[in-house]
């Protein structure tokens, strides 16, 4: 009898660091102490961005060689933009909370997995983000155990998608943009390119603000998680050995096939071309 319970207790043991970390004090804060205290951008404390996910994780992209896509210049937690500049540390501590991709203004911004859209946002004079739309994936969209929630900024104009409208995994869904960037850093020209944000939530309970958007018992994650796989929370991500941080990306060829998904229906937010149609 005892040795089974040292067995079972041994196999729980091996179980709990792969279950996701997610809020435990949640139900005892308003949504609004829980904006303050760990999403906003320019009035959370460094501890807070940081307990709700906001940590590098040491992911590296790995694209299709027989394809050419988008790439990311700029990564989560990163302290500096895609030319290599610090970024303001005003925002998030100066800490990149997504992922920029680089692409000409125009180009379709496609819906990264199946799922609901639950806002759009216009930046705000206190915002950093321009134009912006939301998107979420229950279990049912992905494939994945958790909540997913997607944010795509930066875009040329506000998608004509209607609050509560479904998306299909590959549609387009907005026109890359430079919202957001024009008269900053990038000067009068903007800097056209698509910030992703990834969140990442045990249930479908969201708060939806003027400024702040997130999932109330969820956090913010590595976009490239997304593509990885489940766990997808920062804590678990930044333990994992350097040989599983490689993350291969999943795309969608202009032509509508999905390449490299696995068993997750997930994809690159931009249609990669093949060989037989370059860049």
């Amino acid at each position: 009898m005892a040795n089974n319970r040292m067995r079972l207790l041994f196999l729980v043991l091996l179980l709990v660091p792969a279950l996701p970390i997610f809020a435990d004090d949640s139900d005892q804060l308003s949504n609004r102490e829980i904006s303050q205290k760990y999403f906003h951008p320019t009035r959370a404390s460094l501890s807070g961005l940081r307990e709700r996910g906001l940590e590098e994780t040491g992911l590296v992209a790995v694209y299709p060689k027989d394809a050419v896509c988008p790439q990311a210049d700029s990564f989560f937690a990163d302290p500096k933009r895609g030319d290599g500049t610090a970024r303001n540390p005003r925002f998030n501590y100066g800490m990149h909370a997504g992922l920029d991709i680089p692409a000409p203004e125009g180009t379709p911004v496609l819906a990264i997995a199946d799922g609901t859209v639950v806002a759009k946002k216009e930046e705000t004079p206190d915002g950093i983000g321009g134009i912006g739309i939301i998107v979420q994936h229950a279990p049912a969209d992905t494939g994945y155990s958790v909540w997913l929630y997607t944010r795509y900024k930066h875009l040329k104009e506000m998608p004509a998608l209607e609050i509560g409208a479904r998306v299909k995994q590959g549609q387009k869904i907005a026109d890359t943009g430079t919202s957001g960037t024009s008269g900053r850093h990038y000067g009068g020209g903007g800097h056209s390119h698509l910030h992703l944000d990834l969140f990442v939530s045990p249930d479908d309970k969201y708060f939806s603000g003027e400024v702040v958007f997130f999932p109330i018992n969820g956090q913010v994650a590595d976009p490239l998680a997304l593509f990885r796989g489940e766990p997808m929370d920062t804590a678990s991500v930044r333990k994992l050995p350097a040989d599983r941080k490689k993350v291969v990306i999943p795309y969608m060829t202009e032509s509508g096939k999905v390449v490299n998904s696995g068993k997750a229906r997930v994809i690159w937010p931009y249609a990669c071309k093949t060989a037989g149609n370059p860049l």
